[in-house]
């Protein structure tokens, strides 16, 4: 039919990932659309190199997709694709609802937390986030979710995080669903140190 459901995989992820909820989805009566972000599995490159991307031009991919297919009753979307779907909704791609798991909310705290991962200093982490905000043309504070949702009218939106996701932290869905109007969050338990990919 006419309706579907798109589902977006997250950063080094592949479509595969999200093969889970395909099923259900079809014997609910939805048609079900999952592709590979660009330079991801089977996709071609990115305009940067084989193997590298931004979420400026996932989120252009994502609209892309729902250009070529219709007006979307949902996006089911993990991490990184969570974070260009809301940018591909602010852009004006009409993505319906919208279902997010450990989703990348606000994109300067992953910038933290990989500077801490690798020892760089507050030189270093502020050249670095010049050079991302060149290589994506907009401030890095403006890829917040909190941010894009209200240029996107705020989609309804379901959260789901686990609170031990070492990868994503989980105060950050909770700080998007307590500004998203309408939003829920609901917290998983006992996924352990993969949490962020289960």
């Amino acid at each position: 039919g006419d309706v579907y459901k798109r589902q977006v995989h997250g950063w080094g992820g592949q479509r595969a990932h999200l093969a889970v909820f395909v099923k259900p989805l079809v014997e609910a009566g939805y048609r079900v659309i999952a592709f590979d972000l660009p330079s991801h599995n089977e996709s071609d490159p990115g305009a940067l190199a084989p193997g590298r991307t931004t979420s400026t031009e996932c989120a252009d991919a994502i609209a892309a997709m729902i250009e070529t297919h219709g007006p979307a009753h949902a996006v089911i979307a993990h991490s990184l694709g969570a974070n260009s779907t809301v940018l591909a909704a602010a852009q004006g791609a009409p993505v319906g609802r919208l279902v997010f798991l450990a989703p990348m909310g606000e994109f300067p705290l992953y910038l933290d937390l990989f500077a801490a991962r690798h020892g760089f200093g507050p030189r270093i982490r502020s050249g670095l986030q010049r050079r991302l905000e060149t290589r994506i043309g907009m401030p890095l504070h403006e890829t917040n979710m909190t941010h894009t949702g209200r240029r996107a009218n705020y989609p309804p939106l379901l959260l789901i995080h686990d609170p031990d996701d070492p990868d994503s932290p989980c105060a950050a869905s909770e700080r998007v669903a307590a500004a998203w109007p309408g939003a829920s969050l609901v917290t998983t338990r006992g996924l352990g140190r993969l949490a962020h990919y289960r």
